[in-house]
């Protein structure tokens, strides 16, 4: 009873100060917004203008109301969740009704799954249909995004299902070193998705189609030949047909990496703008960021299923959720509800990491793109695109930025421009 009360208090004190954290960082951030909505960063002035400006700061003030509410609501639902009886009602009715072994534990995760992804309904069809269609980016209709939930419920079944049984059997039949051997497997089935996911399953819900022949395809091709960086064709993504965000992206390995524009983008940008986005993702390959992440985020998952390895027999753990006792799917469900509020701290740690990343790829593309002005001249299209925040607080762009803000970034290719106005 002892050691199931300390669960219960050790997560109350968690849960409550990774809320409060949270919360309070918005309000910081939009005091900070509104206090600096009179006047365009320096950096800006003369390349965004006012009307753009108190659109981004309306856009985010709006992004940070919804976000609160939207925060409220995710707590209550996970403690309702955890509290109310669900969760012990599922384990209870899977375990005395399921035919046993492992389909046991996928028939639990994928109850609760299914819970979840019904709770978040509305905040999903809010953010798409309310706020976003508000500002000017939605352009999903009811039936594109209900077909996409329908479609993403089978690939996630598909593809699910079988990864559960696999984790699952992991954990069961290969002794104490299991953590290892699932760390294994995870990693060996998220490198198999980089390849399946682009062939297979991004083309149910998007078209690929090549990029035409023209001037932008053979300024890409050769910025691509002369970094010598191999990929089996630039294909053009219909973004347009849910949102007018953008976007651009490399998948896949090897040569059978495919680089990703959003017809949006090309919308956007310029020929040589593009060049400059191009040549900055490749810089993320050329300062080998892809493989340092890859090893860093595998260390996690190992540190992760560690940690797990020592909960998941642990009696206390399960009493303190109405649970009868240990359970390899309900601890899995457990941890991976319960972890985010004892690691919310190391978000900030990856962020800072990620922007530095950012910051050499910036370097790449201002030295291999043509200079600076191509890079900085999309990055504050794109600003003004997607109505960015112009001047989020330090500490919550600290938290929360994984890409340093557009301020930022300008500062950092000023020093390489000569005769620019920045």
């Amino acid at each position: 009873m002892l050691h199931t009360e300390a669960v219960l208090i050790a997560f109350a004190v968690v849960f409550a100060l990774h809320f409060i954290i949270e919360r309070g960082l918005t309000w910081l951030n939009t005091r900070h917004v509104r206090e600096h909505a009179g006047s365009i960063p320096a950096q800006l002035q003369g390349r965004v203008t006012p009307e753009t400006h108190a659109r981004s700061i309306e856009y985010t003030l709006a992004r940070a109301k919804f976000g609160n509410l939207a925060a409220v609501y995710d707590a209550v639902t996970e403690l309702f969740f955890l509290f109310s009886g669900i969760f012990a009602f599922l384990f209870f009715t899977v375990d005395a009704r399921g035919p046993g072994g492992l389909t046991n534990g996928v028939l639990l995760m994928a109850a609760v799954t299914i819970f979840f992804s019904l709770m978040s309904l509305p905040i999903q069809i809010y953010s798409t249909f309310v706020l976003e269609a508000k500002f000017g980016f939605n352009k999903t209709d009811v039936r594109t995004f209900i077909l996409d939930r329908i479609k993403g419920a089978i690939v996630g079944a598909l593809v699910g299902v079988p990864f559960l049984y696999g984790l699952l059997w992991f954990i069961q039949s290969t002794g104490e070193w299991w953590w290892v051997w699932a760390t294994v497997f995870v990693i060996g089935f998220q490198l198999a998705m980089v390849v399946i996911y682009p062939l297979l399953i991004a083309p149910l819900f998007n078209k690929f189609s090549p990029l035409g022949e023209g001037e932008l395809k053979a300024k890409l091709e050769a910025l691509a030949q002369r970094c010598n960086f191999a990929a089996r064709g630039i294909f053009v993504m219909d973004g347009s047909k849910r949102s007018a965000h953008s976007n651009a992206y490399f998948t896949g390995f090897g040569r059978a990496r495919r680089i990703v524009l959003f017809d949006t983008l090309i919308e956007q940008l310029t020929s040589d703008e593009l060049a400059g986005v191009l040549a900055h993702e490749i810089g993320h390959y050329k300062r080998g960021h892809i493989p340092r992440m890859l090893l860093l985020g595998s260390l996690l998952t190992l540190g992760g299923f560690f940690v797990l390895s020592l909960l998941i027999h642990w009696p206390p753990l399960y009493h303190a959720f109405g649970l009868p006792g240990p359970d390899p799917a309900a601890g899995l469900i457990l941890f991976s509800l319960l972890a985010g509020h004892f690691t919310f701290w190391v978000g900030p740690l990856l962020n800072a990491l990620s922007r530095k990343h950012e910051y050499e790829a910036d370097a790449y593309a201002s030295e291999h793109g043509g200079g600076p002005e191509p890079i900085a001249s999309a990055l504050i299209k794109l600003h003004e695109k997607n109505l960015s925040n112009p001047t989020p607080h330090p500490l919550y762009s600290a938290y929360h930025y994984s890409h340093p803000t557009l301020v930022e970034r300008l500062g950092h290719l000023r020093f390489s421009i000569r005769g620019s106005r920045f």
